[in-house]
């Protein structure tokens, strides 16, 4: 019974393709180390390098600015060079970066590094996307995208766990090992990458055939309505992981009778959920129209799981307060699955031989929702309460529906003749 489950299983998630296994041991390795690092790195700063948390945020905010100007242009590199051998440089280009960390003294060095770091790790995820797009047809990607999501998760989830010794022991040491440890991570990601089978790169840099147009030649995505749509509305629904990561703590701890653990509950279920159902989810909606359903639904979760984490800050003991939490954060994680499940559009809207220039430019939402959300968000939300809760909801709601409402033309039909990806010798040969 086992060995029939895992063998649905396995061809469900495409395993026996050697080239969705390395993703996504890419993808665990790497999501491990941004699990060690991000619980740690706040405390490397401030105690091992004594920068104030003021100062610290000042070269995360400075760091999010440059990646908004520049990690463009490295999805331009993907777009000419392929996407495989530009991710694995901007694996290796991280490694360099936050292994500087370890012996960059001053500060003025540490607001470079941030620079790089940040510039390289917002445009590690759009190039990713980008190979997966040439290695996989339309059918395949939203199981292989929701595939990755949930084995970052995981990654992260396990990389935060171990992170805790550190923490409980309190130890600069130990916090330097961290970093050491997120820094090696994308080396073992780049080399695992490189292993990429070789009729994968001549899929995913082959030059334009007779009468397509060249990367360079694809009109801007700034010039792309529809594009410059779904990126805004990329922004909005990412809205989501603010509340998630910078405003739920606070809220729960602060503003509502729940008891404190049900905060680390909250978590925990949210990253169960997330990681049991993005899968089923993406298949579910990986169709061009489907994504943009998706993105109607999402806005839908997302208002109501305001509401209900604005009903949790009024409830007058501590059980109501916990059930509005725990109705909140499944609506909360349902907004995030299908937010997951509308990334189709993104390429489905994106010339293929311009797809990272496109992916990239996309992930600026996520860039923006990093630079402004933390601080916009999280003061209004918690200094005004529900009015603004309400308020939040409405305005994800309004921006998740604008694709379903305005995409329902049919589908742009690209010479996409990169996209697939190699086919299995023993397919071939039948």
């Amino acid at each position: 019974m086992s060995s029939t489950l895992w063998t649905r299983l396995s061809a469900a998630l495409m395993l026996g393709r050697r080239e969705t296994r390395l993703l996504l041991l890419t993808a665990g390795v790497d999501s491990f180390g941004t699990g060690v690092y991000s619980a740690t790195s706040m405390l490397f700063f401030t105690q091992v390098r004594h920068f104030s948390f003021a100062a610290v945020g000042v070269g995360i905010s400075a760091g999010s600015i440059c990646a908004l100007l520049f990690s463009t242009r490295l999805g331009r590199l993907a777009d000419r060079y392929g996407p495989r051998p530009t991710l694995i440089a901007v694996f290796v280009a991280r490694a360099v970066g936050y292994t500087l960390y370890l012996l960059a003294q001053p500060y003025w060095a540490f607001l470079v590094l941030s620079c790089l770091v940040t510039t390289v790790d917002r445009a590690s995820s759009p190039i990713n996307q980008s190979l997966m797009g040439n290695l996989f047809g339309q059918k395949d990607r939203a199981t292989i995208l929701g595939t990755v999501f949930s084995v970052r998760n995981g990654a992260i989830v396990l990389g935060s766990l171990a992170a805790t010794v550190p923490v409980m022991f309190n130890s600069p040491a130990l916090y330097g090992v961290c970093v050491a440890v997120n820094a090696g991570t994308f080396l073992v990601a780049a080399a695992v990458l490189a292993r990429m089978p070789a009729g994968t790169e001549k899929a995913e840099t082959a030059p334009a055939a007779a009468g397509t147009t060249e990367p360079a030649a694809v009109r801007s995505p700034l010039r792309s309505g529809p594009y410059l749509l779904i990126t805004v509305v990329n922004a909005v629904l990412l809205l989501h992981n603010t509340l998630l990561t910078v405003v739920l703590p606070l809220w729960v701890t602060e503003h509502t009778e729940a008891p404190r653990w049900a905060l680390t509950a909250l978590l925990a279920l949210n990253g169960v959920l997330a990681m049991s159902c993005q899968v089923p989810v993406n298949r579910r909606f990986s169709s061009y129209h489907a994504a943009g359903r998706a993105s109607a639904f999402a806005g839908v979760a997302v208002l109501a799981a305001c509401v209900a984490y604005a009903a949790s800050g009024a409830a007058a003991s501590a059980l109501p307060a916990l059930v509005l939490l725990v109705v909140a954060m499944l609506a909360h994680t349902a907004g995030e699955c299908l937010h997951i499940a509308s990334t189709p559009l993104s390429f489905s809207l994106a010339p293929p031989q311009a797809r990272g220039r496109y992916l990239t430019f996309y992930n600026l939402g996520r860039v923006g929702q990093d630079l402004a959300g933390p601080v916009l968000l999280g003061s209004a939300l918690l200094g005004s309460g529900a009015p603004v809760w309400w308020l939040v909801g409405a305005a994800v709601a309004v921006a998740g529906a604008l694709p379903w409402l305005l995409l329902r033309g049919p589908e742009p039909v690209w010479d996409d003749r990169v996209e697939p990806g190699p086919k299995e010798p023993d397919r071939a040969n039948r």
